[in-house]
Order: C-alpha cells, then sequence, then structure tokens
C-alpha cells in the first residue's frame, strides 16, 4: 500500500461487526414477538398491541440499521467489480427477501386478527422500505454508476 492510499480495513471490520450485532438483535427481536404472539393470554388488548408495536418498530429499524451498515462497507473497498447482469439480478433478490422479511410482522398480526396492529407495521415497514430506497439504495447505485 502507498503513503497516499488509506487502510480502512479496521473501520470495514468494525461495520461488520455493527451489522452482525444488528442481525442478531434483530433476529432476537422477532422470536420475541412470535413469542409474545403465542403466549399472551389476550394479545388483542391494547397494552399488547402497543408493546408488540414497540418491539416490530424496534425490528425495523435495526433492518434499516443493518442495510445502512452492509451498504457502508462497500464505500471503503478497495477495488469493487464491475455490476454484471448476474450481480444486479442477486442484489434485486436481496432487496426483494428484505422486503417480504419486513412484511412478516404485519402477516403474523393477520394471523390472530390483530387488524389494526397489522395496518400500522405494514405502514410503517413501507416507510422503512421508501427510506431505504431513497436513502441508501438510490445513493449507494449513483456511486457505483460514477464508480465504473
Amino acid at each position: 500500500m502507498s503513503e497516499g492510499e488509506k487502510n480502512y480495513s479496521d473501520y470495514v471490520k468494525h461495520l461488520s461487526n455493527l451489522m452482525s450485532g444488528m442481525l442478531f438483535l434483530a433476529g432476537f427481536t422477532f422470536t420475541v414477538v412470535t413469542i409474545l404472539l403465542t403466549r399472551l393470554p389476550h394479545p388483542i388488548t391494547m397494552q399488547s398491541q402497543l408493546i408488540l408495536l414497540f418491539f416490530t418498530v424496534f425490528f425495523y429499524l435495526l433492518v434499516f440499521l443493518a442495510s445502512h451498515f452492509a451498504i457502508e462497507v462497500i464505500y471503503y473497498c478497495g477495488c469493487i467489480p464491475h455490476l454484471s447482469k448476474r450481480t444486479k439480478i442477486t442484489n434485486v433478490l436481496v432487496v426483494l427477501v428484505i422486503l417480504l422479511v419486513g412484511y412478516a410482522f404485519p402477516l403474523l398480526f393477520l394471523l390472530w386478527d390483530l387488524t389494526l396492529l397489522a395496518t400500522f407495521s405494514g405502514l410503517i415497514w413501507t416507510f422503512f422500505a421508501i427510506s431505504v430506497f431513497f436513502f441508501i439504495y438510490m445513493p449507494y447505485q449513483k456511486w457505483r454508476r460514477k464508480m465504473h
């Protein structure tokens, strides 16, 4: 490495650790919500639904931050290959999976006839998905086009 180049490997490791931690907490939060849904005697009460909504928003925030860190790492890579058709398809599939995971909570809430909670969580996830698109994905795409 020449003197002019900066070594970001420690920062990349730090971002990777943050992303792993966020995904671990997201998985834990998802498990908490599913256990609460199956174990609460009356999940239809307002108190139960507010707690479930809190955990849902927490999960969405964790996924948003993990997405941010996943893209942030790429900015510090020294050599990035061109976007091939195969890579583009893979990127689209990854985005699709993330979108579908976010809609798992509204579907779970619909299974327990928690329609209002399903509606709110679906709208909140839609807001998070749009935010990811505009604040993470679009700047990344612009940067990729500028790189190659």
